[in-house]
């Protein structure tokens, strides 16, 4: 189940280190900064600068699916963090309205919530 918004994420002694870190940042890039309840991350923040967002959006993207791939997931999962990661990068990339598309996607979150869907299936 996804983690709210509102806190950072705390280590769990039954959670795996690789999802722990994984939670640390999502929650970093996509949700650490609050302004009149609109939460945002390094992500949107840093997308204001050329190159420097992509760069951080792809960090992250393969920060996700290295987690993904440590906890023997899907291919399944794995792609689709890579789509939330490319659309991400794609969309972010475009001048003044990828700016905007950087603070309101959250290809972070949603990459951890494939994650821990697929675990949750698992029963882990």
């Amino acid at each position: 189940m996804a983690r709210p918004d509102p806190s950072p994420p705390t280590r769990q002694g039954d959670i795996p280190a690789e999802l722990h870190r994984a939670r640390q940042w999502a929650y970093l890039l996509d949700s650490r900064f609050k302004i009149a309840n609109f939460r945002f991350g390094l992500d949107g923040v840093l997308g204001l600068v050329p190159v420097a967002g992509d760069a951080v959006t792809l960090i992250g993207g393969a920060i996700m699916l290295f987690t993904a791939h440590r906890l023997g997931l899907s291919t399944w999962t794995k792609l689709k963090i890579a789509f939330y990661t490319g659309v991400d990068t794609v969309f972010g990339s475009i001048p003044l309205l990828g700016d905007l598309f950087d603070f309101a996607f959250k290809a972070h979150k949603n990459s951890l919530n494939a994650i821990e869907k697929e675990l949750e299936r698992r029963g882990r």
